[in-house]
């Protein structure tokens, strides 16, 4: 055992003693589902990607892009801490409020949970990346509508984010501008509904492309008003 009288290959036979007894003992295990992170504070760009905002939000949005699905292991979205969820995405939105990469994330990823009361964080986060009267923004406050109306079923609150949606002063569709219209239809009120589309054909209507009036036209006449009122409005008669 001449060998072993050196310290130095004692050490090391030792160290490979020990990772022996070590790899035995945790053989099969797995590292267990620890959930969302919590969300970093305003400094962590200073501390996790040495000041640069950049990186710190494309790193976030990379982490959250494959959170839970890792080392064979596949996470349910029902699953996920959507409040820390909502936490991070507020953050990525202070360090890129241009980028759509976390409102892509949040609306067509997160934004698909089975569980609908899940989605507040996702449709708060919406409609704030959605305010801003920049680019095409409008359209994550539109999804955050569709959320908010079709996977929630909360018309007033769908009512609320249509009307923040049409009041923005940016260029948009018109159908972006009648989705106040479409909710209060959706709730009842027809004189709401009727309201509103006629106030867009009275103001936008020779700047629209004929197909979208004629949509606005049979809308009104054939979903808003019944037979009765649409059979002597001017608008309804056929040439």
């Amino acid at each position: 055992m001449a060998l072993f009288r050196t310290p130095i290959l004692w050490l090391l036979f030792l160290s490979f003693a020990a990772y022996a007894v070590f790899s035995v003992s945790v053989r099969g295990r797995q590292a267990s589902w620890g959930n969302v992170p919590p969300a970093p504070t305003a400094n962590a760009p200073t501390l996790m990607a040495l000041g640069d905002t950049q990186l710190a939000y494309r790193s976030a949005g990379i982490m959250l892009q494959n959170l839970g699905d890792s080392g064979g292991r596949a996470v349910a979205l029902k699953d996920y801490d959507y409040d820390r969820l909502g936490r991070w995405f507020s953050q990525g939105d202070r360090w890129d409020p241009r980028s759509d990469f976390m409102p892509f994330l949040a609306a067509y990823y997160y934004g698909s949970v089975p569980d609908p009361k899940k989605l507040d964080p996702v449709i708060t986060y919406l409609a704030q990346a959605g305010a801003r009267p920049s680019g095409e923004k409008w359209r994550w406050l539109a999804q955050a509508v569709f959320l908010a109306r079709y996977r929630q079923e909360d018309l007033a609150k769908a009512y609320d984010l249509a009307t923040r949606l049409a009041s923005l002063p940016v260029e948009m569709p018109s159908w972006a501008r009648q989705m106040p219209a479409f909710v209060s239809l959706a709730q009842g009120n027809k004189e709401a509904a009727y309201d509103i589309m006629i106030g867009i054909l009275k103001t936008e209507a020779e700047k629209l492309p004929p197909q979208e009036v004629n949509f606005m036209v049979d809308y009104i006449c054939t979903r808003i008003l019944d037979a009765a009122a649409a059979s002597i409005h001017p608008l309804c008669q056929s040439e």
